[in-house]
């Protein structure tokens, strides 16, 4: 009969078929991992870039000073310390008047001044003069490296506003992108803070290339070319915060970066799962950074200022008035925007992670970004007044040719404005501290319309909203 011949097939494959299944089912589940690690992997490494260093639009313009992240206008408040590694705080505050007109233009001539000297000691690109001038055996050896043509295609150039910017990780081209695609007319100020790529891919897709590179020296002599600086070395740590210091918010970086560096340079057990700045530093100090993440290489190999005619340097201390500058310069009135902040690492940050490093540590780092250093005039004072002593012996070539003292003025205008704001700000809150409360006494006893009547009065002052610390 064939019915039990059937059968007697079925049995005989029914073992091999639900090994099958039991096999597609252990790869499915294998798999699947795998695939969401590789999506995260490829997603963060191709938009891992963005700079931390903006924020949704609101009623009111809320300055950053202390490198935290956050979406939203105004932080949540805190109803008990916290407890991170990090401290953010948040002020409510209006932009600071834009500075005269003739100190902008005295800053701006100052800071590219001091990169056309370093073009020209190293005889390099349009400020070639046929021979170097006291170049150092390291930065020769570094200078092997940059390019020896410029790098048109890293440009967005925008033709019809006569602009152009050389974008860098970790110098505010996440905000900057949003405002440049803002000139384009296609978003309005809600729609950029809910764009579905990082502004700065977004912008790629809205300032292509030029039809050839030989427009290029043509556009660009007609427009703002803006190239953005920032400290190098705060450059390194917003870049670490981002991408090391904490495994669950980037495991891209961890997997990638943070789990090798750990495996090599941890010397004891009892730290973070991520790897400590100071091993961050040691691995970076280890190997040629060309290969690595965009805002751990030099700013040079990526902008070529010494071969493109950039008639504007930003700062990321003073960005936004210098975008102010560049947008009144370009002919494009003021920014229309109310995203106004300003991001910066405190001094309080800084020796949190600089206080982990030798001296003999912050020597070589700077060694190794010395062309930056060079190129836009920072110093490392500060940071070099953090560092343990170590023993390692110090290079006494190294300690000569320190950069000298930056005389930033808009930087120091801005920030005497910024302590002057805060000194009001604490002389207001002490006078809230002291005035009595409404319906009480000058003793802070309650006014009570029946003798005898009793009512608890807290001496605890409730923190402002805008003041208090995010979780």
């Amino acid at each position: 009969m064939v019915f039990p011949g059937i059968l007697r097939k079925i049995n005989k494959t029914l073992p091999a078929l639900l090994q099958t299944i039991v096999i597609i089912c252990l790869l499915h589940f294998m798999t699947q991992g795998i695939v969401t690690k590789v999506q995260k992997k490829f997603h963060l490494s191709r938009y891992g870039h963005t700079d931390a260093g903006s924020q949704r639009p609101g009623r009111r313009a809320t300055i950053r000073t202390a490198g935290g992240f956050s979406h939203s206008s105004r932080p949540p408040r805190s109803s008990s310390p916290s407890t991170s590694t990090t401290t953010t705080t948040t002020t409510t505050t209006t932009p600071m008047p834009p500075p005269p007109d003739g100190l902008m233009e005295k800053e701006h001539s100052r800071r590219l001044d001091i990169l056309h000297r370093a073009c020209s000691r190293w005889n390099l690109g349009l400020w070639a003069t046929g021979k170097s001038n006291n170049v150092t055996q390291e930065e020769l050896i570094a200078l092997v490296n940059i390019p020896k043509s410029p790098l048109y295609q890293a440009l967005l150039v925008s033709e019809n506003h006569h602009l152009a910017v050389c974008p860098a990780a970790r110098n505010g081209i996440q905000w900057l992108a949003r405002r440049l695609l803002q000139l384009t007319g296609r978003f309005t100020e809600r729609q950029l803070y809910r764009l579905h790529e990082p502004p700065a891919a977004i912008a790629r897709h809205n300032f292509p290339y030029l039809n050839s590179w030989e427009a290029y020296p043509t556009v660009l002599a007609k427009s703002i070319t803006v190239l953005m600086a920032r400290h190098p070395f705060d450059r390194l740590l917003a870049s670490y915060r981002h991408i090391l210091e904490d495994p669950e918010k980037n495991p891209h970086g961890y997997l990638h970066y943070g789990r090798r560096i750990v495996r090599t340079y941890r010397q004891s057990p009892g730290h973070s799962k991520g790897p400590t700045f100071e091993e961050f530093v040691r691995f970076l100090l280890a190997r040629d950074t060309h290969h690595l993440e965009d805002s751990w290489q030099l700013t040079m190999r990526r902008c070529t200022p010494c071969h493109i005619q950039y008639n504007m340097v930003t700062h990321f201390e003073t960005l936004w008035h210098d975008v102010q500058w560049a947008w009144k310069k370009a002919g494009l009135g003021s920014l229309n925007t109310t995203d106004y902040f300003v991001y910066n690492l405190t001094p309080k940050i800084r020796k949190q992670y600089f206080s982990e490093l030798t001296l003999a540590q912050i020597l070589e780092l700077y060694k190794k970004y010395k062309l930056d250093f060079q190129l836009y005039g920072y110093t490392i004072e500060e940071h070099m007044a953090y560092a343990k002593p170590g023993e390692e012996a110090l290079d006494p070539a190294l300690m000569v040719d320190l950069p000298r003292a930056n005389h930033d003025m808009l930087q120091i205008l801005l920030e005497a404005a910024r302590e002057k704001a805060l000194l009001k700000a604490e002389h207001a809150n002490a006078v809230k501290a002291q005035a009595p409360e409404s319906g009480s006494s000058s003793m802070g006893l309650p006014l009570t319309g029946e003798r005898g009547s009793h009512v608890d009065i807290s001496n605890d002052i409730e923190p402002d909203a805008d003041n208090s610390k995010p979780e």
